[in-house]
């Protein structure tokens, strides 16, 4: 489980095709002795197990689904993401819950810039838009963000300075892929409000 609030960017140093899993070294500069093998790392909105590490890089592996369903195939050497190691119970609750499970790929509309923020006009499929609600939280490539307005097929973020400069969204341009994971709360209202048959 994650919270949103990214703690860095790392590169991908490498992508090795085995069969039908990939594996990606990440270099990247978060604290290394917090990083152990199995521990849960959300990459750019994907919920990763670490397999290896070493002093500045950790290794992931993913298999076609994740691949499919997310911008990972995308990714190339050099690519940015962004980094959030798995929350605490401890951890204070800046964003909202994101489990790092992608819902679907969406596009980068257009984007307002300004002295030092910026405005994202993101397109999302109409399927989508019945979960996104003004000043809502959206997870988008890990990144809790507040929706700032709805329109019929997208909707708009506004990120501050510090954002911009500690995640990939500073290198991010009009047309580019995203990873965006819904509230998990409006999947659960949603089931609960359908009609169900019981199995005997």
């Amino acid at each position: 489980m994650f919270t949103g609030i990214a703690e860095g960017k790392g590169i991908i140093a490498s992508l090795e095709r085995d069969d039908d899993i990939v594996r990606i070294t990440v270099n990247h500069s978060l604290d290394n002795n917090d990083i152990s093998i199995n521990d849960s790392i959300c990459c750019s909105g994907i919920c990763l197990t670490v397999v290896k590490q070493n002093k500045s890089s950790f290794q992931v592996e993913m298999v076609p689904e994740t691949i499919e369903r997310s911008t990972a195939k995308y990714w190339n050497e050099g690519t940015i993401i962004n980094l959030e190691r798995a929350m605490l119970p401890t951890t204070r609750m800046g964003g909202h819950y994101l489990q790092g499970h992608v819902d679907t790929v969406v596009q980068i509309k257009d984007i307002q810039h300004f002295e030092n923020s910026a405005i994202f006009n993101i397109s999302v499929d109409q399927g989508m838009m019945k979960y996104i609600v003004e000043k809502g939280y959206v997870g988008l490539d890990g990144l809790s963000l507040t929706v700032a307005k709805i329109n019929n097929n997208d909707f708009d973020i506004a990120l501050i300075p510090h954002t911009l400069k500690i995640t990939n969204f500073g290198t991010k341009n009009i047309s580019d892929s995203l990873n965006l994971e819904i509230d998990i709360v409006a999947k659960y209202v949603e089931n609960f409000s359908k009609p169900h048959t019981k199995n005997v």
